[in-house]
């Protein structure tokens, strides 16, 4: 064999050993998802779209304010008590242990926190249609014979005012405790020389199912579930907003109730206009009640009879597949 054959043919051995290299490497590559993503499965790029949470469906985005009046927000436990029964039982037994020398009353298990719902229901707006403004001055309530006792509204901010609602726009649901516990109580002077001991619940996780209604006479409608964390203390409010201030002769609230923490939720579904709808919620708390307060009337030192003041103000982001229409 020549000299000039055997370069010939060593070169073609050189050229098909690198073309093989390169079939490999692109054949790697595309395992590994390195190549081109149309090469991918529709399943495939469904499990990729979860696992980034990238989802180029969801392209259409609005915000909403949901006003929720006191009287309708409602607390319940699992023996039926409300939050007003609830503090009533706490105090009176704890007093009762007190006098009678035997150990600190730590809660009644009938009033248990898991089970224990929250229900809501109220108008929805337009985000620029609601305007909330600091309230570092709180708001004066009856409370007996005391007559009045300045209090603060949950988040120290309130609704400038309510604009007249659409009965057709509404947010509406429940949520269920599914995790929670009773922190020790907290003493506090509800006046000089009286002194009560206010349970602290807390909450570390809640479901819901929500219902956002916008317009369809009241039957286009996004369903919402959500169950997540959610760790809120709905008896640290009720102790700064009864509790006496130093120097004061009456109580007279000066920090504000804490709001609770937001929540995401996911759209499962739709009724009339929204049916096929898809998407993500986030409900964020921007303004509260005062909670209720301790009557004075008689030295009975109970809540039974306060009402709370205010409204709970949410804003709620959505996220879906459908253009969604503008609030009132």
């Amino acid at each position: 064999m020549s000299r000039r054959t055997t370069a010939t043919c060593y070169a073609l051995l050189m050229v098909l050993l690198v073309a093989s290299l390169a079939v490999e490497v692109s054949s790697t590559n595309v395992k590994n998802g390195m190549g081109n993503t149309n090469t991918m499965s529709e399943d495939e790029r469904d499990v990729k779209r979860k696992l980034t949470g990238e989802d180029d469906t969801l392209i259409y985005t609005k915000t909403y304010i949901a006003v929720t009046k006191a009287a309708d927000f409602v607390r319940l436990f699992p023996n039926g008590g409300d939050i007003v029964s609830f503090f009533d039982d706490f105090i009176t037994k704890a007093l009762a242990a007190v006098e009678a020398g035997g150990p600190t009353f730590k809660g009644n298990p009938e009033f248990s926190i898991q089970g224990s719902s929250t229900t809501q229901k109220g108008a929805v707006f337009d985000s620029s249609s609601i305007e909330v403004v600091n309230a570092p001055d709180g708001v004066e309530v009856d409370v007996g014979f005391i007559k009045f006792l300045q209090v603060q509204f949950a988040g120290n901010r309130k609704i400038k005012f309510t604009p007249v609602d659409d009965p057709f726009y509404f947010f509406h649901g429940q949520c269920i405790v599914t995790s929670g516990f009773l922190e020790p109580s907290k003493q506090i002077d509800v006046l000089a020389g009286i002194e009560r001991s206010i349970p602290q619940p807390v909450i570390t996780s809640k479901s819901c199912r929500l219902n956002l209604c916008l317009g369809g006479g009241g039957f286009s409608c996004i369903a919402i579930y959500s169950g997540s964390a959610f760790v809120f203390n709905f008896g640290k409010g009720i102790a700064l907003n009864n509790s006496e201030k130093p120097g004061k002769g009456i109580p007279k609230t000066s920090e504000a109730p804490p709001l609770p923490p937001p929540y995401p939720g996911t759209i499962i579904g739709g009724t009339g206009a929204f049916e096929g709808i898809e998407g993500s919620v986030t409900i964020v708390t921007i303004a509260g009640t005062t909670g209720p307060t301790v009557l004075l009337d008689s030295g009975a030192d109970i809540f039974s009879g306060s009402k709370p003041v205010g409204s709970i103000v949410q804003v709620i982001s959505v996220k879906s597949n459908m253009a969604l229409p503008p609030g009132p």
